[in-house]
């Protein structure tokens, strides 16, 4: 069953929370990233890898809205838990994000959308571009707890762009994972895209392959469609601007394929839900994480 299959089948859950949170550590990660740990009381859901949080500052702040971020580690201290995010402040709510120090406090609502099935059968391909290395180094700790091990492919612009790229090496070393790279110099690992690298690689790999990505959406694309054409599932991590999370205010649509339309008539009829309706899934209920056959690739931005 896909993942629009399976959305549609089962009424969402409604396992979040906002909470208040302190900012535990925040320093730089290099490329211009930050990290950034926020502490949270251990009653806050205990997020899955491909997941993610809204993220409110406090008044005065530049931004109404939330910020949508994706969720990077987990751990827990005591009776907290400690969330970990990789971001960029790109942006005035990121920028403004960058100004918060250790002590400082700040809302968190989540956990939310769906996660990485990690759970699939097969051998597990995680694919990364930039900073989408973030979710799938969290991906490859929950694998390697499992006793699985993965494949990490790990792609960007050049070496420098290769964010955590010391973190990568650390952990799937622990986890019993193999790192692949690719930079489009050359300047680190193999020269060319991650998919080229892919593509390279894939015959020695045991089959079947599991492919979950997260990067930039020209490169999930090509991984999507690199993995339908060997009849591959792939699982991709996208990005939208969310406002609420939830599936309310309805601003993060992604559009679906003929056969997830197809399907969404099938089981929900033409009415709208907090997943969308039977043309756009919204971002935040249905995904982040969609498998790759479930979007309509010609109509995503």
């Amino acid at each position: 069953m896909s993942r629009a299959q399976a959305a549609a089948k089962k009424p969402l859950r409604s396992g979040w929370s906002q909470v208040a949170a302190e900012v535990v550590r925040h320093q730089d990660y290099g490329a211009g990233h930050r990290w950034l740990d926020l502490e949270v009381p251990r009653t806050f859901g205990r997020p899955v890898p491909g997941q993610f949080v809204q993220l409110l500052l406090r008044a005065p702040a530049p931004v109404l809205l939330p910020r949508p971020m994706s969720v990077a580690a987990v751990g827990e201290r005591g009776n907290r838990r400690v969330l970990g995010f990789l971001y960029g402040p790109v942006g005035s709510g990121t920028r403004a994000l960058a100004q918060h120090a250790e002590g400082d406090r700040l809302e968190v609502l989540g956990p939310l959308g769906q996660g990485y099935p990690l759970e699939t059968p097969g051998t597990p391909v995680l694919v990364a571009g930039g900073r989408g290395v973030a979710p799938l180094l969290f991906a490859a700790e929950a694998l390697g707890a499992a006793g699985r091990r993965c494949e990490f492919f790990f792609g960007a612009r050049n070496k420098a762009a290769l964010v955590g790229l010391e973190d990568a090496h650390r952990q799937l070393d622990r986890h019993g994972g193999r790192l692949h790279l690719a930079t489009d110099d050359g300047s680190k690992g193999m020269r060319g895209t991650v998919v080229d690298l892919l593509e390279r690689a894939a015959g020695r790999l045991p089959p079947p392959l599991v492919i979950h990505a997260c990067g930039p959406h020209a490169m999930l694309e090509a991984v999507g469609l690199w993995a339908m054409r060997r009849g591959s599932p792939a699982f991709l991590a996208m990005e939208s601007v969310m406002a609420c999370g939830t599936g309310v205010c309805r601003g993060c649509p992604m559009p679906r394929s003929p056969e997830a339309k197809a399907r969404y008539l099938e089981t929900r009829g033409d009415a709208p839900s907090l997943l969308g309706n039977a043309e756009y899934a919204m971002c935040c209920t249905e995904g982040p994480v969609f498998s790759a056959g479930d979007l309509d690739w010609e109509r995503v931005d």
